[in-house]
């Protein structure tokens, strides 16, 4: 069976969750369109499960090395990266393909599962997101990762090549997060998401 047309949906909402041990943003789906919009959306996000661009996006974006089994923080670190690049981001207005991500239901390892069972030891995937979480929170400006503590942590290894594969030129990370109409929460050291209206 084929998939069935629907009207496509926006990714421009995100959220934090402070309580998570590795808080870190997460991006959201937000309005879906109607279906009589003339174009598709300019957002701020990409989807890392459904995105498509021409090959050049690889070489101005290419796929960060240093993020190995990243799953929470992929979107905002891409979405990011390719903005400031140079890089427009839009929703399409059709869904015309699909994927299932459900493999709890199908009795399926979820990814972070995977990750234990590969190293054998429980709990795992914890402690190697958090190191890796340093990078991208770095890249996306948090407080608590900046370079010196970082470096005060011992860790300095996360941000290794983060000239070449953070954050670009083009557009700055400040231009990037007013477009995207989020604000970073210093005391905190999250990042406050404001709804927008596309």
């Amino acid at each position: 069976k084929g998939v069935r047309e629907t009207p496509g949906a926006r990714l421009c909402s995100c959220e934090t969750k402070a309580n998570e041990p590795n808080a870190i943003v997460r991006i959201n789906t937000g309005s879906g369109y109607r279906g009589d919009e003339p174009r598709p959306t300019q957002i701020p996000y990409i989807a890392a499960g459904f995105f498509f661009a021409r090959s050049e996006f690889l070489i101005d974006v290419p796929f960060d090395p240093y993020l190995p089994w990243c799953f929470m923080g992929e979107e905002i670190a891409l979405s990011l990266r390719a903005w400031t690049r140079g890089w427009n981001i839009y929703a399409p207005r059709k869904n015309l393909i699909a994927h299932q991500y459900r493999p709890g239901r199908l009795g399926l390892p979820k990814f972070w599962e995977s990750v234990d069972r590969f190293w054998g030891r429980e709990g795992i995937i914890h402690r190697v997101q958090a190191k890796v979480l340093k990078r991208i929170k770095h890249m996306v400006g948090y407080p608590d990762a900046k370079r010196e503590k970082i470096e005060q942590e011992g860790i300095d290894v996360v941000l290794t090549e983060i000239e070449e594969y953070g954050v670009g030129t083009k557009r700055s990370w400040k231009e990037f997060m007013e477009f995207a109409n989020m604000e970073m929460n210093e005391e905190k050291s999250i990042i406050v998401c404001h709804s927008n209206q596309w």
